[in-house]
């Protein structure tokens, strides 16, 4: 069950990052690294087992290479799963809490890892939201 802080005027925007945070699983999966760019933000800071990508250039690169390695892509058949979310919104910034679980194709399919995201989002000067900041541990 995903938890949203809707206070007011603040619930369109929860809902409209957990969509965002959703699309960003499904594309890892299944989209081009293009597509998955489009939501970050230009100078997006992405943490992970010890590694640092800084920029949305630099961070689509990293990610391409973790599809290149099997984790994640069209090819790998795996799935990222993301329950338990928090969301909070503070005007035009957002911070976002999420578990994620990576599934893979295989049968019976086997969950290959859990961990967690630590988010911050922003919106973007054409009134999207995007991933400012990601911090994920396993």
């Amino acid at each position: 069950m995903n938890t949203i802080e809707k206070s007011g005027a603040d619930a369109p925007d929860a809902a409209r990052i957990t969509d965002v945070l959703y699309a960003f699983a499904r594309l890892a999966d299944e989209g081009a690294p293009g597509d998955l760019g489009a939501l970050l933000a230009d100078d997006v800071e992405w943490r992970m087992a010890g590694t640092t990508w800084s920029g949305r250039e630099e961070t689509v690169a990293g990610l391409v290479r973790m599809r290149e390695l099997g984790h994640a892509g069209p090819g790998s058949g795996n799935r990222h799963l993301i329950t338990n979310q928090e969301v909070r919104v503070l005007g035009d910034s957002a911070t976002a809490r999420s578990y994620f679980l990576l599934v893979s194709s295989g049968v019976p399919a086997v969950v290959e890892t859990v961990g967690s995201y630590r988010d911050e989002l922003r919106r973007s000067g054409e009134g999207r939201w995007v991933i400012a900041r990601r911090e994920v541990t396993t």
